[in-house]
């Protein structure tokens, strides 16, 4: 025992000098000067070519969450780029990221792009395009992946941003699985579980995506764990995971209801994060340093 004891003792020491410069990294991209932060928002609830029985609150979500962003001290009206409906096309949401965050971000920013909207997953037989998808403007059924994002899509057009800090939000079903975004320098918060309890709702009293709102209402402050004036992304998530569940267990209870002329089982859904970002990535000042 006496023996172990200078090891045991060495090791701890190794570990808590290697857990400094983590628990250290976002107050450091708080300080750097040249930090930029820019956003690219997309909502769908209507399609071009499908339509849904009942109307959503998708899009009304994602203009509070453009409008809460703006109101907090980081963001600016420049820096953030909406696409709503008509607007959210499979080729302007490619050229929003290629092209509009591409051209102005660099290493050091941080990139959010938040997605409320449609998902489905991907048939084992068609895995080799990925594992699920997110909707588009142009879509005409929810068999079809040409007119939806794809997991690896979506990771190849982010894989054209130089960004070392990018934070993807996913308000649609099956959103946990998009596996090919799990990428380093990347926080995924997906409002649908990674394997079971996949699908997303959104609430006409919230009007917004359950989960969206939540997020948003992190946003406004309530999820500073340590007062520091920041909601980082990891702490939006903490705060929205467990209110998302239980709104939800309350919204779908007892699970079955009728849907387009048929039965749907609809459980409740479990929200999930990917963090391959090294430190929090502080993304909304909602209050000024206290002096």
């Amino acid at each position: 025992m006496k023996r172990l004891f200078p090891l045991g003792l060495f090791l701890l020491l190794l570990c808590s000098t290697i857990s400094l410069p983590i628990s250290f990294a976002s107050e450091e991209q708080k300080e750097v000067g040249d930090i930029e932060y820019y956003a690219l928002i997309v909502g769908v609830e209507k399609f071009s070519g499908i339509e849904y029985p009942e109307e959503d609150k998708i899009d009304d979500g994602i203009i509070s969450v453009y409008n809460t962003l703006l109101e907090s001290y980081n963001w600016e009206k420049e820096n953030i780029k909406m696409l709503l409906n008509a607007n959210a096309t499979k080729n302007n949401i490619h050229d929003a990221i290629v092209n509009w965050l591409g051209s102005r971000e660099n290493e050091n920013d941080i990139v959010l792009i938040f997605y409320g909207d449609h998902g489905w997953k991907i048939p084992f037989y068609q895995r080799r395009y990925g594992h699920s998808t997110v909707f588009t403007y142009n879509v005409t059924t929810e068999q079809r992946l040409n007119d939806k994002i794809t997991d690896k899509e979506f990771d190849s057009w982010i894989d054209n941003l130089e960004s070392e800090h990018i934070v993807v939000i996913l308000d649609t079903c099956y959103s946990g699985r998009m596996f090919s975004l799990r990428e380093k320098g990347r926080v995924i918060l997906a409002a649908g579980g990674k394997y079971l309890f996949c699908g997303v709702d959104e609430d006409d009293a919230l009007e917004s995506g359950i989960f969206s709102y939540f997020i948003r209402q992190s946003f406004t402050g309530i999820a500073d764990v340590n007062d520091d004036g920041w909601v980082t992304a990891e702490e939006s998530f903490r705060y929205a995971r467990i209110p998302t569940i239980h709104y939800s267990i309350w919204k779908q209870f007892p699970f079955v209801y009728e849907y387009n002329n048929g039965t749907l089982v609809w459980f409740f859904q479990i929200p999930w994060m990917y963090d391959r970002h090294l430190g929090s990535i502080p993304l909304v000042q909602y209050r000024l340093s206290k002096e």
